[in-house]
Formats: structure tokens, C-alpha cells, sequence
């Protein structure tokens, strides 16, 4: 697996608008646009943040999805699963 999909992904999300609108209304869409594998594509629709980091997600675009509300994740969501990371307190 190569993170390199999820960041972009994200990183499109940021710069795009109509994408961003996509990935919000239509995240299937959004994410066959993409070069992501089963496994990210997985992660991403189960907002799985701590998996996501864990695998080397950029914590600053990760946090987008909350700021855009994709795929469902709340801000409380996203902390709650965020500190699950196994890596997270070391970086922090």
C-alpha cells in the first residue's frame, strides 16, 4: 500500500472545489478518480483516521474531512478516533 493515493485525495479535495463537492455527495466517484487500493479505499469509507495516519496520511490534510464533512466523520469523530492511532501521542 502506498499512501500516496489517500494524500492526494485529500490534497485534491483542498484545491479542487467541484471535487471536493464530489467526494462530499458522491465518495464512490470521488475515489475511483483516484489511485487508490481496496485497502485505502476501505479506510477512507469507514472514516478510519487512526488507520489512515497509521499509514502515513498527512495529519493536516486528514483533518479536512472534518472542516468539509467527508465521509461522515464529525469533529468529535475524528478526535476520538485520531487519538487511537497508535503513533499519534509520540507526534504530538
Amino acid at each position: 500500500m502506498s499512501i500516496y493515493g489517500i494524500n492526494k485525495f485529500f490534497r485534491t479535495c483542498l484545491h479542487d472545489k467541484d471535487f471536493r463537492a464530489l467526494a462530499k455527495s458522491d465518495p464512490e466517484a470521488a475515489m475511483a478518480r483516484m489511485p487508490l487500493t481496496d485497502a485505502e479505499k476501505d479506510m477512507l469509507r469507514r472514516g478510519d483516521v487512526a488507520a489512515l495516519y497509521e499509514h502515513g496520511a498527512h495529519a493536516f490534510l486528514l483533518s479536512f474531512l472534518t472542516r468539509w464533512e467527508l465521509l461522515g466523520v464529525t469533529v468529535e469523530q475524528y478526535s476520538e478516533r485520531i487519538h487511537q492511532a497508535k503513533d499519534w501521542r509520540k507526534a504530538g
